[in-house]
Order: C-alpha cells, then structure tokens, then sequence
C-alpha cells in the first residue's frame, strides 16, 4: 500500500469514528458538560482535537492558511486561537464556542487534510518545517507554552502527520468515547 493511501485511510477512518462514536451521537447542547463532577467538557476536547490538526498541517507543513479562517466567526472566536493548544481546559473559551460548529469545524479540518494528501507533493518525512514560526505567528505565547515550543521544535514532517494529524486525533477520539459512555450515551 501507497503511503499516501495509508495516510488518507487513517484520516477517513478517524473522520467516520469522531463523527459516529461522538460529533453525530451526543447531543451538542450536552458538550458543555463535565463529567463524573470535573473533566474536560467535550467541546474543548474538540477544540484542542481540531487546533493541533490545523496548526500542525496547515500552518506548519504546508505553510498555508488555516482551516479556521474560515470558520471564526461559526465557531465563536475571533483572536488568541492558539487558545485549544493546551492540554488543560480554557473554562473560558468553552463557554464562548458553539459546540456544533467546533465538531463540523473539526470534521472540514480532516477533510482538508484528506483532500491536500490526494494530490499534493507530499514531503520529505524526514524534513524539519519551522513549527516555531508557526506557533509565533499565531501568538501562542511563548512562556505559557514553552512546553509546545520545545515539543515542536526540531521535529519532522513525519511527527506532524503521523502524530498531530492522526495519533493525536486517535489519542482524543478515545478520550470522547471515554466521555460518551460515562455521559450513559453508549450505544452498546
């Protein structure tokens, strides 16, 4: 099998599970809750899913604009969108998102990867992109996420696809069917 093949299996397969496991199953207006009396609501796990996918892909490999630029005003903020990097919830930022609009915006995120990787050029696995002009450009500050910074830095194209496009979204997917079936939303 192609590794472009590969690829866009596993970004399909990771799209139809994020939609069925989670995004067309739960409720949106219940993706503001946090379970077992704390956690993480459901709509920032999202965010933080569909932020690392778009920065990683988008503004770091292909050094072209994000998703999200046009899906701001859909999805409920404007500026400061390096907010969702973090791993730690923004209670803030999730009483400001549109819980609909951040799963679809997730969703046209993977789609865009998928359709970048049908025909594009892809690169070098080994070659190392500037993730730290990337995460500047967008404003992630540098003290609050000098952990990103240092994750980022020196990595190759390989760990932006393999990790923060795919592991990443996997990683996350489990935590949502995690909420899912403690939401008592379980269909089996």
């Amino acid at each position: 099998m192609a590794l472009r093949n590969w690829l866009n299996e596993d970004l399909q397969s990771l799209r139809r599970r994020l939609d069925g496991g989670f995004i067309g199953v739960v409720p949106a207006d219940r993706w503001r809750e946090r379970v077992d009396d704390g956690g993480i609501a459901p709509v920032y796990v999202i965010w933080h899913t569909a932020r690392h996918h778009d920065v990683a892909v988008n503004a770091v490999l292909r050094s072209a604009p994000e998703v999200l630029d046009d899906w701001r005003d859909r999805v409920g903020i404007v500026d400061d969108t390096w907010r969702g990097l973090a791993e730690g919830e923004d209670h803030e930022l999730v009483d400001q998102l549109d819980s609909e609009a951040v799963g679809q915006y997730l969703l046209a995120v993977i789609d865009s990867t998928i359709a970048w990787l049908a025909d594009a050029e892809l690169p070098d696995a080994a070659s190392v992109p500037d993730s730290l002009k990337a995460l500047r450009d967008l404003g992630t500050p540098e003290d609050r996420f000098d952990w990103l910074y240092g994750m980022w830095e020196g990595k190759s194209a390989h760990f932006f696809l393999g990790w923060e496009a795919i592991g990443h979204g996997y990683n996350h997917l489990g935590e949502l069917i995690s909420i899912r079936n403690r939401m008592g939303l379980s269909p089996f």
